[in-house]
């Protein structure tokens, strides 16, 4: 069973993968910085989702919060390249 699951494990995921490349002296990039926000978006995603939340808030929310999860994914994307490019670049 997983203790995290869905958009908050993602965004934990990406922060724990963070805090550990900061922890093994990787240099952080422009990457890295957008893991960063990628982690964020799909943390407030999460956060959208809890059931407390969604008692409060109107069905409309739904597009925005599925709008964020887009662009987190997008965000998770472009780093993970980045970041891939520029370890070739180092290495080359």
């Amino acid at each position: 069973m997983a203790i995290f699951e869905g958009a908050l494990g993602l965004g934990v995921g990406f922060l724990l993968a963070i805090a550990l490349a900061q922890y093994a002296k990787i240099k952080l990039t422009k990457g890295w910085q957008l893991l960063v926000a990628s982690a964020v978006l799909f943390l407030s995603v999460a956060a959208w989702s809890s059931p407390a939340v969604a008692a409060y808030i109107s069905p409309n929310i739904g597009l925005l919060r599925e709008a964020f999860e887009i662009v987190a994914w997008l965000l998770a994307l472009l780093g993970a390249l980045l970041i891939v490019y520029e370890g070739l670049v180092e290495i080359f």
